[in-house]
């Protein structure tokens, strides 16, 4: 799908959507606990979809209501094949959770998913009582049952699998440890999956190097839990507040323990004025100047912050962001090509992006199926001198379906 943007301010008031980073851990949480739970969900996606769809495959009971959720566990089968779509969090959260209730399992990857790594988690499964193997290029299979132990991960290769296997280790019946062997990156995600665990009752101790999970621990439903607004992808609206006109993104929580709550403080070191009432973030444009960036805790604000490089004074440059070449498409080459294409300045580093400021013109950017990609290039053109086609303008369904709406909304300043 194509989309043509003609040149147009993007101001006004919207509300965050639902995290899909929370509601994963909080729809797995719910899956394998002993009560049902009522989950507020308003909106979905397609990893989001991903998710439920793999939890049905696995014997969860779930359903749609007009709030969100309706989840109960139930017996696990034998068997299952469960369909990740394109979903990284889905795969790397539940073939640890999949080992954990021994259900021999063939995973369904989709697009750049089959190319993206499980090592060192794979290593580790196969250490503890498990069996994986690739029957074909896209599917990962995984049997056996796992054992508790103890675990080691890098904390510099991906959260993801260290969520992966705090969400599973509470169901091996024995006491683990999970030791990282070298210093943590994205914390923030981690800590939502300590907070999604301590909501369900499962008790999880700090160690000096990661985490011991007892024996006795278990999954207890809280009854009801709310998945608060999603600050990875407000960082677009508020990125379009520092550009172009005032921007009020509500329903974001100032305590949440999602890292990319750091949008709002970033977009203020480049010079935007920030405030905050409540739930609502509010940015309004500013004198923005060219920064230091250090991407390692927030690599999905990647794209948005290197917008705002984009149109800021002077020179911007973003480290320790290697990991995003493994993203939906290589998002460091991705970022850079987008921008460029519509007359910026971006030059690749080996872990990040040089940015010099300057206008934009406008031009065709290819989403390279990538959401971030697609959301990026819709917000440049509120910038650009002329209109912006987007290739690919499809790519935001996997994060955001209502993009589109709300983009809309925006630029009629609503």
């Amino acid at each position: 799908m194509e989309r043509t943007i003609f040149p147009h301010k993007l101001g006004g008031r919207i509300a965050a959507i639902p995290s899909k980073s929370q509601a994963h851990r909080l729809l797995i949480c719910a899956a394998l606990a002993d009560e049902p739970t009522a989950l507020t969900c308003p909106e979905g996606s397609q990893d989001i979809e991903a998710t439920v769809r793999c939890l049905t495959a696995f014997g969860a009971a779930i359903r749609r209501t007009e709030t969100g959720y309706a989840v109960q566990s139930a017996q696990a089968p034998e068997r299952a094949e469960a369909d990740c779509g394109e979903s990284g969090s889905t795969l790397r959260f539940l073939l640890p959770v999949a080992a954990a209730l021994g259900i021999d399992t063939t995973f369904c990857l989709h697009g750049r998913l089959a190319a993206r790594p499980l090592s060192p988690l794979w290593e580790e499964l196969e250490a503890h009582g498990c069996a994986l193997s690739r029957p074909t290029s896209d599917t990962v299979r995984c049997t056996g049952r796992l054992t508790g132990g103890v675990f080691r991960l890098a904390g510099n290769i991906s959260s993801q699998f260290i969520s992966g296997l705090l969400l599973a280790l509470p169901m091996t019946g024995t006491d683990s440890e999970l030791v990282l062997t070298t210093p943590l990156e994205s914390a923030g995600y981690v800590d939502m999956t300590l907070d999604a665990l301590r909501r369900f009752g499962v008790r999880v101790e700090c160690t000096q190097n990661g985490w011991r999970i007892p024996a006795g621990a278990r999954y207890a439903s809280c009854g009801a839990a709310e998945v608060e607004g999603d600050w990875s992808n407000a960082a677009f609206w508020l990125t379009a507040g520092a550009i172009s006109s005032p921007v009020t993104v509500t329903g974001l929580a100032p305590d949440s323990r999602q890292g990319d709550r750091a949008a709002a403080a970033i977009l203020a070191r480049f010079g935007a004025e920030v405030s905050t009432e409540g739930d609502a973030v509010t940015v309004r444009p500013g004198r923005l100047r060219g920064i230091e960036l250090n991407a390692r805790d927030i690599p999905d604000l990647v794209p948005p912050l290197a917008l705002a490089a984009a149109c800021a004074e002077g020179t911007t440059r973003i480290f320790g962001a290697e990991r995003l070449r493994l993203k939906e498409s290589d998002r460091l080459r991705s970022v850079a090509a987008a921008l460029n294409a519509l007359g910026g300045d971006v030059r690749g580093l080996p872990d990040g992006l040089e940015i010099h400021g300057g206008a934009l013109t406008g031009g065709t950017a290819d989403a390279q199926n990538d959401h971030r990609i697609a959301m990026l290039a819709a917000v440049a053109a509120s910038v650009c001198a002329e209109p912006v086609r987007v290739c690919g303008a499809e790519a935001v369904n996997k994060s955001y379906p209502g993009f589109w709406k709300d983009f809309t909304q925006l630029t009629k300043g609503d």
